[in-house]
């Protein structure tokens, strides 16, 4: 067996490139053989050892420079989230080391589609449009159209914004706090909908999740605020804050994922968490946008709420909140939900202690944790705040990783498991 042909076999059983401590494992113990002449030295990355046919100075799967040079402080940054990648996948019950490929994952964003493309990724959750489970994509999904999305609600959003300030008419005002909640939350739930490898769930059915399953998550919410105390700024308030967001949406997942009984995969978790999630992070977003736009008036009898006109307040909290979307409402949830469905992996019944079993737990305490610390006041200074919100971000960021790679490992078992009577048959 020749080296790219052992590596394409390691990816196809294992989901993820071979760590360098593999590769090295394997061509001592003989496993494949040297290239041949005409695929030289230098036509191999020096970092993940894939063969560059191109003959670009860069690798096509790592973007590590082909003559090894000035590749120091990025393998010290890769080993770094490598590292914290790791931790965190242990921590959370998953074994061995994760391949995050977060090159694959935006490699289409900027290439040109066509309309026919853009149709068929919707055409997807029927009888005849789900595929088997042999031919479901095993590779590591490169979603595109959320990017298309994104840029549609942020044009809606600064037209909106234009047409308000030009024009001043207040009737704009609604539109405007409504599209610039969706600009960042839906993208993100929309990049889910793309990395749904099984393509088993229609956009009807994740609509339906992102309205009614976001209002079940507010009213949740709302019932366990009126009980237990809340707040931000302070360890327990915040924590607390954590506490009753993260159950009221893990509810709410947990309620479609026991509805939709035949959609069992992590990928499936992923994707209904992230409905419930966006739709909690547009309505919540809407809210502190509205309350932007009012100043407390003092009167004799006290002080009342008086609306504002000028929008630049109600536009940074939308932005402010815009951002957070990647790793906030809609990651936590999203997080959430794969972890149920990890539990049902072994448990197979739904009941409710799966919200507090194993890696669903996990999941659980994770967010809960990530959301108290966003809303807790550590430092005195914006920057450091910032600071605080890019970790916090990039640790949301990384377990979603770690959750799709366990999704295609889940997929390659599953689909192992499909084809091995197949071999047996035809020997």
């Amino acid at each position: 067996m020749k080296k790219q042909e052992w590596v394409e076999a390691f990816e196809a059983i294992n989901g993820r490139s071979p760590s360098t401590q593999e590769y090295n494992d394997a061509k001592i113990k003989g496993e494949f053989s040297d290239d041949s002449p005409n695929e030289s030295s230098d036509k191999t990355c020096p970092k993940c050892h894939q063969l560059n046919a191109t003959r670009s100075p860069f690798c096509p799967n790592c973007g590590a420079k082909m003559d090894g040079s000035g590749n120091a402080s990025v393998d010290v940054a890769s080993d770094i989230v490598s590292g914290i990648a790791n931790k965190i996948n242990s921590v959370t019950g998953g074994e061995g080391p994760v391949e995050l490929r977060m090159r694959d994952l935006f490699s289409e964003v900027f290439k040109k589609h066509t309309r026919e493309e853009a149709e068929n990724i919707f055409a997807c959750g029927s009888e005849k449009t789900t595929p088997r489970l042999e031919d479901i994509s095993r590779e590591w999904p490169k979603p595109w159209y959320f990017a298309r999305v994104f840029g549609a609600l942020l044009l809606s959003s600064i037209m909106l914004y234009f047409m308000y300030i030009t024009f001043h008419n207040w009737n704009v005002l609604p539109g405007l706090m409504f599209v610039s909640a969706m600009a960042g939350a839906i993208p993100i739930l929309f990049f889910y909908f793309e990395c749904n490898s099984p393509r088993n769930i229609d956009i009807m059915t994740v609509l339906e999740i992102f309205f009614i399953g976001g209002l079940l998550s507010l009213l949740a919410t709302l019932m366990l605020v009126q009980i237990f105390p809340s707040g931000v700024g302070g360890i327990i308030p915040s924590m607390m804050t954590g506490i009753i967001e993260e159950v009221g949406k893990i509810v709410a997942t947990a309620y479609y994922i026991k509805k939709l009984a035949e959609k069992r995969y992590i990928f499936n978790g992923l994707l209904i968490g992230g409905a419930v999630g966006a739709g909690f992070a547009v309505f919540e977003t809407a809210g502190y946008i509205f309350q932007s736009t009012l100043v407390n008036f003092e009167t004799m009898n006290g002080s009342l709420p008086v609306f504002n006109s000028d929008p630049s307040e109600a536009v940074g909290v939308a932005i402010m909140r815009g951002l957070l979307a990647f790793g906030g409402h809609v990651a936590w949830a999203a997080i959430t939900g794969a972890g149920i469905m990890m539990v049902l992996k072994k448990q197979k019944n739904f009941d409710w202690s799966v919200l507090f079993t194993g890696e669903s737990l996990r999941f659980l305490i994770l967010v809960i944790t990530l959301h108290g610390i966003l809303d807790m006041n550590l430092t005195n200074s914006d920057g450091g705040e910032l600071i605080k919100v890019l970790i916090l971000c990039l640790i949301a960021v990384i377990t979603i990783m770690i959750i799709i790679n366990r999704g295609l490992k889940e997929i390659n078992d599953l689909g192992s498991e499909v084809s091995m009577p197949l071999s047996i048959e035809r020997d």
